[in-house]
């Protein structure tokens, strides 16, 4: 199967990887194998508009979501608090989505990332309950 990315997509990706322009990415399959570029959040921009970005068309729409995520965690070993930051892909394929819509999202997730250098954490999402910031901070915990 040959998934690609578009120009703009792998543009954008890079502008939040290297050089942190940008909170997060909505990402659609725009036609028969091309993922492109949805939504950009700014840099300034929270995880729950994330969440409203990724859902906007609908809570039964599929989409993936990159979001670089800050969080702080204690070092086991000077106690310290220390910032990080991690890559995190959503595929967002809901329980209601329409079949062919999770067939695609999901047959495409693997050829996607490895278009995208750098991803630290990966999900498949169907409840959103398993959307929120906790659920994403606790596995880097």
């Amino acid at each position: 199967m040959s998934v690609r990315c578009s120009t703009k997509c792998l543009e954008f990706y890079e502008a939040i990887r290297k050089t942190k322009k940008y909170r997060y990415i909505i990402f659609r399959i725009a036609s028969d194998a091309v993922i492109d570029v949805e939504t950009i959040g700014p840099r300034d921009s929270d995880y729950k508009q994330f969440i409203e970005d990724l859902m906007r068309n609908g809570p039964s729409e599929c989409r993936y979501g990159l979001f670089d995520l800050e969080y702080t965690r204690v070092c086991e070993v000077t106690k310290q608090e220390m910032k990080r930051e991690k890559l995190v892909l959503l595929s967002w394929c809901p329980s209601n989505a329409k079949p062919k819509g999770k067939i695609l999202y999901l047959s495409y997730l693997h050829p996607f990332m490895n278009q995208l250098k750098g991803i630290h954490y990966y999900k498949t999402v169907r409840e959103i309950l398993e959307l929120s910031r906790d659920e994403m901070e606790g596995y880097f915990h």
